[in-house]
């Protein structure tokens, strides 16, 4: 698990943040695992980086989320390169282009959560299962269309497809403009990457998928308050917020991000899910035997590729965390990956196993901030996998996988596959 180099180098100079070696390395197990055994609570100040202190044991990101009095979410909610995103005198770090959820404390994050929280508890996911079920059976369809030996990018062709056409029926998307909705989220997690990323000099240019994100919605939304249809965007066409219409601005921000997260950190998972079986051909071939595994396999899916890595608390006031002096204002990085892989909470926390129990992983999050797609995202996966170990007969790698060069929601970009699939 370990390396030499890591275990060797000053902690001062440990890679956690930079969008390469996600892209390159992977996810920093590693150096998380040392951390956690040498210095749990670690400021870093990484060239091209405001500083921030990495918090990478379970029990201190749980106690910091609980506290949003303490540890607000507004302001600087992840860590990007100030080097390569300040453009104009803004930080897209401490000025973000949006007011999401993610970066609202309460009551305010409370009040905009409500807006559409009834369609995500787990009473309305549950109604959701039967078309859910439709949907990806038409994925697999797809994927065997050609014949029974296929050979694909299982990130583009498959993993996308699931979660993406829930979401976007949920808002009411019609289905060619798929790959719209893709391309623009692609855009935005991969502001890192240079393959997604817009070139540009200023904030506009780089942050194009935006605009376009916006025109589109105005569109939908003004055809859904003359023509109000049973989907989410009607719902947030016609959102009132104590007692009046709510901001344009944040009503976009709050459209953008269950369009855009409703799906990516889904085909993450499902992508990384994927690789965990194929490294682990003997849990792959329980959960074929045992379809009663699913619900505890998707779980543990989550916890094994935790697709979101990091958000950002800052300080509202001095305080100690593990013997360290925190000042008001100081940024504190919660890593989730290296959370949920914390010797002290999980049994053989470096294994994968479709039957792990209790597993109380953070790949959701927790307190006021746990994934308002939490219950939405579990059936997505629990449906998807129940239908790759009963249709797919065999399934192997067919080149090397690519990784995005992201280290705020991370995963893999291409996964080349071939295999063999049985007819619904």
């Amino acid at each position: 698990m370990s390396s030499p180099d890591v275990e060797s180098l000053p902690l001062d100079e440990l890679d956690v943040i930079t969008a390469a070696r996600y892209g390159t390395r992977g996810y920093p197990h590693a150096e998380w695992a040392r951390l956690r055994r040498e210095s749990p609570v670690h400021r870093f100040a990484p060239p091209g980086y405001e500083p921030f202190w990495a918090i990478t044991k379970h029990a201190d990101v749980v106690s910091i989320s609980k506290r949003p009095d303490r540890f607000r979410s507004a302001g600087r909610f992840i860590l990007l390169p100030e080097l390569d995103l300040v453009a104009e005198g803004q930080s897209l770090a401490e000025n973000p282009p949006l007011r999401m959820l993610v970066n609202m404390d309460p009551p305010e994050h409370r009040d905009y959560r409500r807006l559409i929280s009834a369609w995500f508890t787990p009473r309305a996911v549950r109604r959701l299962e039967a078309r859910l079920d439709e949907i990806t059976c038409e994925v697999f369809d797809e994927l065997g269309a050609g014949g029974p030996e296929f050979e694909v990018d299982f990130v583009r062709d498959v993993a996308a497809r699931q979660p993406l056409r829930m979401i976007t029926e949920m808002l009411g998307i019609p289905r060619e403009d798929e790959d719209f909705v893709l391309r623009v989220t692609n855009e935005n997690f991969g502001l890192e990457d240079p393959e997604f990323r817009r070139e540009g000099e200023t904030r506009d240019e780089r942050l194009g998928f935006l605009r376009e994100a916006a025109e589109y919605l105005q569109r939908l939304l003004a055809d859904r308050r003359a023509r109000p249809r049973d989907d989410l965007t009607t719902v947030l066409a016609h959102a009132r917020l104590n007692g009046g219409p709510v901001p344009p601005f944040e009503l976009f921000s709050l459209f953008f991000l269950v369009m855009v997260a409703g799906h990516d950190t889904t085909r993450n998972a499902i992508s990384g899910g994927l690789l965990a079986l194929l490294d682990h051909p003997g849990e792959f071939e329980r959960l074929r035997r045992d379809p009663g595994l699913v619900s505890r396999a998707a779980d543990e899916i989550v916890r094994f590729t935790s697709p979101v890595i990091h958000f950002v608390r800052t300080a509202v006031e001095d305080c100690e965390i593990r013997g360290q002096r925190i000042r008001a204002g100081d940024s504190l990085a919660l890593f989730y990956p290296s959370a949920n892989r914390d010797e002290e909470v999980f049994e053989d926390p470096f294994s994968f196993r479709v039957d792990r129990e209790p597993n109380p992983h953070l790949g959701f999050g927790i307190g006021e901030h746990f994934c308002l797609g939490a219950s939405l995202a579990r059936l997505d996966l629990q449906v998807f996998f129940r239908h790759l170990a009963r249709r797919v007969e065999h399934v192997e790698l067919a080149g090397p996988v690519d990784r995005l060069h992201a280290s705020f929601v991370g995963g893999p970009k291409r996964i080349p596959v071939r295999g063999r699939i049985r007819p619904a």
